[in-house]
C-alpha cells in the first residue's frame, strides 16, 4: 500500500488507486499519516474532524466505524478478529504503520537528507539529482485537502519549511555544477512566491551573473534592497550584500 499528502490524499495498492469516499474519513486518515507511526490519542482526532464545532457525544463510535470502513478498505485480506497489520488500535488511540517507501512523506524527508550528505561530500550532480526526485513527489500543496484545519498547520509549516529547504540545496547544487540557465526559472518563481527570502535572491544573481547577465542580477540586487527596506525596515543581509560585491569586483 501507498499513501501519498503532498498534494490531494492519495492511496494506491498493488494494482490500482484506491478511492476514501467522505470528508470525515479523509481527514481521519489524513490526520493519522500525518503522524505515521505514532500513537494519535482520540481526543486529538476530534480536532481533525469536528474542527468548527463541539465534537458529539458519539464521537468516539463515529471514529472506531471510520476506522473499521477504512480497514476494510486498507486490508480487504484480513481475516476476520484477526490483528491489523496497517490501522492499529491501541488503548491510548490509533496508529497506522507506513515504511519509508510506503509514503511519500518520508521518501521525501529520506531524499532531502540523502541530498544533503552529497552536498557535504562535493557531490553536486548526485545532489542535484536526489533533490529533484524529493521535489518531484510534490503534486500540489502539502495536506490540500485540511490544510485549512487548525489540527494540520504545524504539519503543514514543518513540510512546506523542509520544502524550502530541499529547493535551496537542489539549486545549491546546481549552481556548483554550472547550471545557471536551468535554475533561472525555479528562482524566479520562488522569488516570487517568497519576496522576503534573501537567500533566493542570492542565488538568482548568482544564475544571472553566471550567465553573463550582470546587469540583470545587480537589478535583482536593487530590487530586494528596495523591498526590504520599504516592507521590513532593514538593509540586506551579510550573503546578498556579498553577492553583490562579488559581481561589481567580476568575480562572480
Amino acid at each position: 500500500m501507498y499513501f501519498a499528502i503532498l498534494g490531494p490524499l492519495e492511496v494506491r495498492n498493488a494494482t490500482a488507486p484506491l478511492l476514501i469516499g467522505g470528508a470525515k474519513r479523509r481527514a481521519l486518515l489524513i490526520a493519522l499519516l500525518a503522524n505515521a507511526n505514532k500513537i494519535v490519542p482520540i481526543d486529538q482526532l476530534m480536532f481533525w474532524l469536528w474542527p468548527k464545532g463541539t465534537p458529539p457525544r458519539s464521537a468516539s463510535l463515529v471514529i472506531q466505524a471510520h476506522i473499521s470502513s477504512l480497514r476494510q478498505q486498507l486490508e480487504p485480506d484480513r481475516a476476520p478478529r484477526s490483528e491489523a497489520r496497517l490501522l492499529i488500535t491501541t488503548t491510548a488511540g490509533y496508529l497506522i504503520e507506513v515504511g519509508t517507501q510506503e509514503f511519500d512523506v518520508f521518501q521525501f524527508e529520506s531524499l532531502v537528507a540523502e541530498g544533503a550528505r552529497w552536498l557535504q561530500r562535493d557531490d553536486p550532480e548526485l545532489a542535484a539529482e536526489t533533490l529533484r526526485q524529493a521535489l518531484d513527489l510534490w503534486r500540489g500543496a502539502a495536506l490540500c485537502d485540511v490544510r485549512d484545519l487548525q489540527a494540520a498547520r504545524g504539519e503543514v509549516a514543518r513540510l512546506e519549511e523542509l520544502q524550502l529547504t530541499a529547493w535551496t540545496r537542489y539549486i545549491e547544487s546546481g549552481l556548483r555544477i554550472g547550471r545557471h540557465l536551468e535554475v533561472i526559472p525555479h528562482l524566479a518563481v520562488l522569488v516570487s512566491d517568497f519576496p522576503y527570502h534573501e537567500g533566493f535572491y542570492a542565488q538568482l544573481m548568482t544564475a544571472l551573473a553566471g550567465c553573463g547577465r550582470r546587469a540583470e542580477a545587480l537589478a535583482v540586487y536593487q530590487k530586494a534592497r528596495r523591498l526590504l527596506a520599504e516592507e521590513l525596515g532593514v538593509e540586506p543581509g551579510p550573503e546578498l550584500r556579498a553577492v553583490e560585491a562579488s559581481i561589481l569586483r567580476g568575480s562572480a
